[in-house]
Order: C-alpha cells, then sequence, then structure tokens
C-alpha cells in the first residue's frame, strides 16, 4: 500500500499511525483474515502486524474471531470511525466552551505575572545617582559592568567614589569589561578594591552606552548631546541572558590578550 494514498491520508488525519493505517485498510479488503494475511496485504512485517492490530483492538476498529483453531482478526465497520470523529468533535467544543468561560481568570493571573518585564525610565544626574543605588541592593554580590569610562567619570565624579567604597563594605564584586583609555584608568583608581577588570580596545566596544547587570536587573546609561537617560529593565530571563554574553565577552576579550586588573 502506497503511503501517499488518499484514504491514508485521510486515516492519518483521523489520528492513526501510517501501519494503523495500512493494516485497517487490509482488514476491510480481507474481512477476516489471520495476522499474517493481514501483514501481506498491508506490505508490513507480522510481528508488526500483531502490535499494531492489538492497537487497533483497543481503539474499537479491530476484532477477534475464534470461530477457527487460528485467531483471525475482522475489521469494525468504517462507520465507526464516524461516531469517533462525531464524538472527538463534541469532545472538542467542550473543551474549547470550557477555556473560553476561563480566559478572563488566566488573563488576570497573566497581568499580574512576576516575570513580566518592568521597565523604569530615570533622567537627568539624580535619576542616574537612583538607578546605581539600585545595584547595592544586591543579592548575588556581584555586578557586571560594560564602560566607556568617560560618562560616569563625567557625571558623577564625586558620587562614584562614595558608591565604590560603599560596594565594597557590602562585599560585592565588580566585574568589568572597560575600554581601554584614560578615563576607564581614572574611574578604576576611584574603586578600592572587589574589582575584577579586562581593558578591550575602543573597536572592540564602540558604544557610548554604559551597562550594569545584577540580579534580575540591567541598567543602562545613554548620554545623548547632554541628555542623561538611565533605563532599567527587571527580568529574570532577559537578565540570565546578558549574563550569558557578559561572561562570553569576558572570556573572549581575555582570550584576545585584553589587559586584566584585579584588586582584592
Amino acid at each position: 500500500m502506497n503511503s501517499n494514498d488518499p484514504l491514508i491520508k485521510n486515516l492519518i488525519d483521523f489520528g492513526l499511525s501510517e501501519k494503523e493505517a495500512k493494516i485497517y485498510l487490509a482488514l476491510l479488503e480481507l474481512e477476516i483474515a489471520p495476522v499474517q494475511e493481514v501483514a501481506k496485504i498491508a506490505g508490513i512485517n507480522r510481528s508488526s502486524a500483531y502490535v499494531v492490530l492489538e492497537s487497533l483492538k483497543k481503539k474499537g476498529l479491530a476484532s477477534t474471531s475464534n470461530e477457527k483453531k487460528i485467531q483471525e482478526y475482522v475489521a469494525t465497520s468504517p462507520e465507526a470511525l464516524l461516531q469517533t470523529a462525531d464524538h472527538l468533535v463534541k469532545k472538542q467544543e467542550l473543551i474549547k466552551g470550557g477555556i473560553s468561560n476561563i480566559v478572563p481568570d488566566l488573563k488576570a493571573i497573566y497581568k499580574g505575572t512576576k516575570q513580566k518585564p518592568k521597565v523604569r525610565v530615570f533622567e537627568g544626574r539624580e535619576g542616574l545617582i537612583n538607578a546605581m543605588s539600585l545595584a547595592l541592593n544586591n543579592k548575588e554580590k556581584v555586578i557586571r559592568a560594560f564602560s566607556s569610562g568617560e560618562n560616569i567619570l563625567k557625571i558623577l565624579p564625586d558620587f562614584i567614589t562614595a558608591w565604590a567604597h560603599k560596594r565594597v563594605d557590602l562585599d560585592i564584586l565588580l566585574h568589568g569589561i572597560y575600554v581601554d583609555n584614560q578615563a576607564s584608568r581614572d574611574l578604576i583608581q576611584t574603586l578600592p578594591k572587589k574589582v575584577k577588570i579586562v581593558y578591550v580596545s575602543k573597536k572592540d566596544h564602540p558604544s557610548p552606552v554604559d551597562m550594569l547587570i545584577f540580579d534580575n536587573t540591567i541598567g543602562y546609561l545613554i548620554v545623548d548631546k547632554g541628555e542623561i537617560t538611565t533605563i532599567v529593565f527587571e527580568n529574570k530571563e532577559m537578565s540570565m541572558a546578558m549574563k550569558g554574553i557578559f561572561d562570553l565577552a569576558w572570556k573572549e576579550a581575555e582570550r584576545a590578550g585584553g589587559k586584566v586588573e584585579e584588586i582584592d
């Protein structure tokens, strides 16, 4: 039997496997027959045919006859397929109705999910201070940072030193990828200890955007024509992804010969 036969295709759509469809059609043709004859007509080996016939029996599409010494199989009338299909349609309609009834409740739960990304936007210097202060409330005790060094030092020259000392007091490690320039080296001087930095060339990190990653939070500092904007995303999946990207970038920078500076 050709598996491209429209009858077989329709039986597969109904829910039968290809072998079940072939065996059922063979049974319809033979009316009643032992397993070896059914297998021959269906083009399936005998051991597989026996397993498939037992499966069809469980689905109500075949039965056995013991009128002869050898067990023979009989196909159930094709009308049984239509009855089963009608039953499935009614069952699906009931399921659809049940789901329709609970969709409003499911939506209410979805709106309140804790995993829905939370976004906050801070404007100006004070906004940046507020955003950076969030990083000190850090359960993992690790802050991952991408930085050009220039923005932070220009905007918060005094605050960054106090922030760094408080970070050390809280036993939080700063793990950074910094552009290799004078601003970054000056910035590192404000960081007393618990720092692990790898330097990269400006061509490898051309973006002027600074970023902090900690716990389930990602913070971006954007300075455009003197306007300071800090955007904070809170989402577990996004944070996990960015931590993975950061760790890969760190390893690649170190492999490429980037200078590593570590202050315990």
